[in-house]
């Protein structure tokens, strides 16, 4: 309760504080620091006491001046100031059926605001001066004339469709050297962002002569947020590259890798047959153009996104290590739309799968929102003449347009970065209350309990004195990373405070909160008259003037919000406040329509959401763990809660307010929960800067959070109003909208029975809802199967606490794990660095319940990479229950994580499906240490909560595939708030040993699974299907067993989740994941499966192809071998030799019978007596080798083969090499690995260029789940 008190108390101690404190006396001289080790040397030392906060405010910028951006070229798409989002023009000539980009990223200059200067050239890569200084991208295969291929702030925004792949070719032209420095305030200390001492060259990870650098602050990466990506494509932290010009010794980072089909010659020209032709290079994974590689050279790399999802708003960002918030905050992020036939047929009518859609349903007008805030410098005048001048608040200013040392030189327009970490206490203050008037943050050795281990404690204060009173400092870096920001000027679609006209009718909203780390809380209103506010107190404005179409308010005056005091009133909404929160809440009178929200980032979601504007309301009953948060959206909590990186698509009709001026008006707190006034700006606020906050917002003028953007509705005839049930309808009964559009939800719950025409449980066990007290969880499948006792997977959130604060002493959060089976005894955090070994690890279809406990004080929006998740419940530690709102309902891929609840939450990755294979990511732990360094690890076992022992180390890791998870408030993900997320997409192998029994290898891990030696096995994917002599037929799922037969099967086979097993006296049946079909009397004599089907050989009968409906027969003679790929089937006839079947027919491949084959991809290997080793691709054969192999595996392009007398070999598409000299007993090959056992030494696997010993033991057999 105590952490929950402090919560609930923030805004009434904060308030007192304020008005506690008067003007502090006047700011001492600084002074440098010559310190050639410190990161601040060569800046100004910040006097942490003093008369300056060490923070700035924007100028005070008139609002709704400027039109909001929408597309280029469209009649209102570009604004006064020269504003537009331009689209991306697709080349879809040079991959079929792909979408192909080159996009650059740059510098540019552009205005945001009327109020700041010109450009001073027509060119924004060139300008030197005007507007605000950006990073951003732009298209380069386009028309020199096309919008796109100019800078623009959120631009290019590219639209594709659902399963048409996107190709990028990004081009880093940042500056390089020192003029590719950021033109913001950079942490050296933040993990990735400062010095480098490394021994292994960064690409090929081969041991090197250690060399040592810094980070450059130019690195580049594109992320696509939302994207079911391949993790080469996904865009993690470590898959930066810098630009051509840079020193290239460390100039991508450790996790690159380009597209394996696409292909550039050695001066980086792409390889299409357009520049080579007839190459026939592009899409494929071999080129035989001479010194062809996927390398597009320095600055440069390569990127595929699979858009297998359904329609929804997505955006692209930049995500480098250690410098993401700063990139983002610089404008390096645009948007991403997938469209889809539900989508289309809900805007143009029309049939999917069966169901009719209306015309009309949703409306076909679109206005993308992408909200963000920004603070602005404020340079006008002089220091004397302005006090807002930002060298009078934030006297060691030193970046933006002119940086220097100590100082450079303040310009208007350029954005604002806290660089200052300004501690909250002051345990020396000699007024006794132990607070910093200026401060922000809590400063961990002046916290309870307090930070003591620390590397970096207090330092001797140089200004110490009566103007600045405490003796000592933190002893933190200068510049400083700060925990959040929560910037003072909204900014929507590059404009700060825009106005946009509409018709009186229903549009569609794509919203997008794309802020570094302040929620909204989405609401409108009619707007009134800036002319007749009280400008000293907004709330008794007595002569207030709505701009209702009445009275002929100038559209530049309608800026302001009628507010009323937060007190019961007869006549309002149930849920409206009457707290009496300083400056009160909007009229409910004065509302405007009300959202219907249909979608999230997750796509459509299960029903539309029907919400009437409404202010933000916390839980305010004291005896709750809960006191102190925002309510449900449903219980009044607000309107459109939207944390940052979250999306809505949400409808508004405006058809009932022709000719009225609309605001749109956010009150949600900053921090969320807890509000804190330093962050509120509204119109009318206290004056704060005697507490380090800005002077009162005046009527028309910012800062002002409160008042985000104006929309007029014109004065011509309205259309009809919107049809709602016509919506409503489209989302229930048979293949309704989520139904047929999105993938099936996990858990059945009650709020989905109309979404599938189903009823769900509505009590325990198979609710599908936990308890506080539950590790399990039991729930029913759409399918009405019910899944008993699944084992969560406990997860970890920390904020702020004496534990969670970094070697600085800075407030810090993690993401850990809790330990398993908690009690009040025992109940412990393991927090993790984003260095340490992966503790999150998923499988492609695998479904895994995560119990996220967070003990703290924000909410956090975490994001998972290339996975939604649904939401089951939340609880609160005192065990009381919150089911998701109704606009969380479906898929989500950011969501929100309160303090002092659990948050439980489904999660079912499906890997993307790429046309070419994918290496797995080994990589150092660490990519800044050397191998063998302890530096960044926390050394503590995250199921025991004891020390590692030995000690955990850089090393290089296979992470498998490779994502991450994390807090999408930037400054959080880089205070290490981010943990890697392995996807074993090709490393689950499964061996029995003789006395040992069952074993499973799992990214790296042995783990037992049955002390029974088995006899036979069969794998697919997660599922092991076992034989147990006298006991019958088992399943292994990874968490547990079940028993699928008590008869033994003599002979099966598995594909997808699909088992085919033959029984003596019943024939050939199949398991489909939740029952026995018998598919055939006969018990067949050989058996191949690939995807859905199933070939068998049955005597007398010949061959035979079950497509997971009825059997054909395919040949009446019986292959003497057969191997199946994809949709082809191999097979060798006795008198006939080799041929193929293709789903269709039967063509020959050759008259000679092999000796042995294997098939991968499209790819035939064969051996044949007398001629060795061949390979048909499809088209034609060729001789890879003259002698027979011994054995031969293949995965992907590979293939592994075993010579008499030569050994082990591996064909890469191009070349052999020798892998070993020895011949294994046995091997499987499974994605980029190969599993061999060698007579004498054991298991060993051999992996990218190296062999590794996973056992002494050799198996008795072995299988592998890819």
């Amino acid at each position: 309760m105590i952490r929950r008190n402090m919560i609930t108390g923030l805004i009434v101690s904060l308030t007192v504080l304020f008005l506690g404190f008067g003007q502090g006396p006047v700011q001492a001289a600084l002074i440098q620091d010559t310190n050639p080790n410190s990161p601040g040397f060569g800046y100004l030392i910040p006097d942490y006491f003093g008369a300056a906060s060490n923070w700035a405010n924007s100028p005070q910028l008139q609002k709704f001046v400027d039109g909001m951006p929408g597309i280029c070229g469209t009649p209102t798409g570009t604004n006064i100031i020269g504003q537009c989002i331009p689209l991306a023009v697709p080349d879809q000539a040079t991959y079929s059926g792909t979408d192909y980009y080159e996009i650059e990223v740059v510098e540019f200059r552009e205005r945001m605001h009327t109020a700041f200067p010109a450009l001073d050239n027509p060119d924004k890569m060139l300008a030197t001066t005007g507007g605000s200084k950006l990073r951003g991208y732009r298209q380069l295969n386009v028309d020199a004339g096309n919008p796109a291929r100019t800078p623009h702030y959120l631009g290019p925004l590219i639209i594709t469709q659902k399963d048409r792949p996107v190709r990028i070719k990004l081009v880093n032209s940042l500056p390089f050297g020192a003029p590719g420095n950021l033109f913001l305030p950079v942490d050296l200390t933040v993990m990735g962002a400062g010095n480098y001492t490394v021994d292994y060259d960064p690409q090929t990870k081969l041991s090197k002569a250690a060399f040592s650098g810094r980070f450059a602050q130019n690195r580049a990466v594109i992320h696509l947020h939302g994207g079911r990506s391949p993790w080469i494509s996904d865009g993690t932290p470590h898959q930066w590259i810098t630009p051509a010009g840079e020193d290239q010794s460390y100039g991508k980072g450790v996790s690159v890798h380009n597209v394996p089909d696409m292909w550039f010659d050695a001066t980086g020209t792409h390889i299409t047959n357009t520049s080579y032709p007839g190459s026939n290079c592009a899409g494929q994974t071999t080129c035989s153009v001479a010194g062809a590689t996927n390398n597009p050279g320095a600055g440069a790399m390569t990127y595929f996104w699979s858009n297998q999802q359904s329609a929804r708003f997505m955006f692209y960002h930049e995500h480098a290590w250690g410098i993401t918030r700063l990139g983002v905050y610089a404008g390096l992020a645009a948007g991403y739309i997938i469209r889809d036939a539900v989508e289309d047929a809900l805007i143009n009518g029309g049939t999917v799968n069966g169901r009719e859609f209306l015309a009309g349903t949703i409306p076909a007008d679109e206005v993308a929102l992408v909200i963000q805030d920004k603070t602005f410098v404020d340079a006008t005048g002089t220091t004397g003449s302005n006090p807002n001048h930002v060298m009078n608040t934030d006297p060691t200013w030193a970046w933006g347009s002119i940086p220097g040392q100590p100082l450079g030189t303040a310009v208007t327009g350029d954005l604002w970065w806290p660089h200052v970490y300004m501690p909250a206490q002051n345990p020396y203050n000699p007024d006794l209350s132990g607070v910093n008037p200026m401060g922000r943050w809590m400063y961990g050795p002046w916290f309870w309990p307090p930070t003591t281990n620390i590397t970096y404690g207090p330092v001797p204060n140089p200004y110490y004195g009566p103007a600045s009173p405490s003796p000592e400092m933190p002893g933190t870096p200068n510049p400083s990373w700060g925990a959040e920001a929560f910037l003072d000027t909204p900014v929507i679609n590059g404009t700060a405070y825009p106005t946009l006209t509409l018709e009186p009718k229903a549009y569609r909203f794509r919203i997008l909160n794309a802020a570094h780390d302040r929620f909204f809380n989405l609401q409108l209103y009619v707007a009134a008259d800036k002319a007749t506010t009280n400008a000293a107190d907004p709330i008794n404005s007595p002569g207030l003037v709505l701009c209702d179409g009445t009275e002929g308010v100038p559209l530049t005056n309608c800026t302001e919000v009628k507010m009323v005091t937060a007190a019961p009133t007869a006549g309002w909404p149930a849920t409206w406040p009457t707290d009496g929160r300083a400056g009160g809440v909007p009229d409910p009178a004065t509302s405007g329509p009300s959202w219907i929200q249909i979608g999230t980032e997750g796509g459509f979601l299960p029903t539309p959401v029907v919400m009437p504007n409404q202010p933000i309301n916390w839980i305010t009953d004291p005896t709750l763990f809960t006191a102190g948060l925002v309510m449900p959206q449903a219980e009044g909590g607000g309107t459109l809660q939207i944390g940052p990186a979250e999306r809505a698509d949400v409808i508004i009709d405006f058809s009932a307010f022709r000719n009225k001026t609309l605001i749109l008006y956010n009150d949600a707190p900053a921090p969320w929960p807890a509000l804190d006034p330093h962050y509120d700006y509204y119109t009318g606020a206290p004056d704060l800067r005697s507490v380090g906050g800005a002077n009162t917002p005046l009527p028309g003028f910012g800062p002002n959070t409160r008042t985000v953007m104006q929309i007029k509705i014109a004065d011509v005839a309205p259309a009809a109003a919107f049809d709602l049930p016509k919506l409503q309808a489209a989302f229930t009964g048979a293949n309704s909208v989520f139904a047929q559009g999105q993938h099936e939800i996990i858990a059945g719950q009650t709020a989905y029975d109309a979404t599938y025409a189903k009823t769900f449980p509505a009590a325990w066990p198979y609710w599908g809802i936990s308890r506080i007290s539950d590790s399990y969880l039991s729930y029913q499948r759409v399918d009405g199967t019910n899944v008993s006792n699944l084992p969560m997977k406990s997860k970890a959130i920390q904020d702020e606490m004496g534990e969670t604060f970094d070697d600085y002493g800075r407030m810090s959060a993690k993401l850990g794990l809790e330990l398993p089976f908690t009690t009040a005894l025992n109940q412990t955090f393991v927090l993790q660095n984003f260095v340490d070994p992966a503790t999150e690890k998923v499988k492609n279809g695998e479904v895994q319940i995560w119990k996220i406990t967070h003990n703290g004080v924000d909410t956090h929006p975490v994001h998972f990479h290339l996975f939604e998740v649904q939401l089951l419940n939340r609880v609160g530690w005192d065990g009381f229950i919150t089911m998701p709102d109704p606009n969380e309902l479906g898929w989500k891929e950011t969501l929100k994580v309160n303090p002092l609840q659990d948050t439980i939450v489904a999660l079912r990755p499906v890997a993307p499906a790429p046309p070419f294979p994918l290496p797995n990511s080994i990589r150092p732990l660490n990519p800044s240490e050397p191998l063998g360094s302890t530096v960044g690890f926390t050394n503590i076992n995250p199921l025991t909560a004891q020390p590692v022992v030995p000690p955990v180390t850089n090393r290089m890791e296979n992470f498998g595939h490779e994502y991450v998870w994390h807090c999408h408030i930037l400054s959080h993900e880089e205070m290490d708030m981010m943990r890697p997320l392995a996807m074993n997409a090709d490393s689950l192998l499964y061996v029995a040993n003789a006395g040992t029994g069952l074993w499973q290898w799992d990214l790296g891990a042995w783990s037992k699974i049955n002390d029974t030696v088995p006899s036979a096995l069969a794998a697919s994917g997660t599922n092991l299907y076992v034989t147990f002599t006298g006991q019958g037929v088992f399943k292994w799922d990874g968490n547990g067993w079940s028993q699928l037969n008590a008869a033994e099967p003599t002979a099966m086979v598995a594909s997808g989740d699909n088992l085919y097993a033959s029984f003596t006296g019943f024939g050939l049946a199949r398991w489909n994941g939740t029952q026995w079909s018998q598919l055939n009397t006969a018990i067949p004599t050989s058996m191949v499966a690939s995807g859905t089907s199933l070939y068998a050989i049955f005597s007398g009968f010949g061959l035979a192809k079950w497509d997971g409906t009825q059997w054909s027969q395919l040949n009446t003679a019986e292959p003497t071998a057969m191997v199946a790929s994809g949709n082809n089937l191999y097979a060798s006839f006795s008198g006939f030799g080799l041929a193929k079947w293709d789903g269709t027919q039967w063509s020959q491949l050759n008259t000679a019978e092999p000796t042995a084959m294997v098939a991968s991809g499209s790819s035939l290997y064969a051996s044949f007596s007398g001629f060795g080793l061949a390979k048909w691709d499809g088209t034609q054969w060729s001789q890879l080798n003259t002698a027979e192999p011994t054995a031969m595996v293949a995965s992907y392009n590979n293939l592994y083969a075993s010579f008499a007398g030569f050994g082990l070999a591996k064909w890469d598409g191009t070349s052999w090499s020798q892998l070993n000299t020895s011949i294994p007993a046995t091997m499987i090959a499974s994605g980029s690995i190969l599993y061999s056992d060698f007579a004498g030494f054991g298991l060993a696997k051999w992996e990218i260029n190296g062999w590794s010993q996973l056992s002494s033991d050799s198996p008795l057999m072995m299988v592998s789940g890819y």
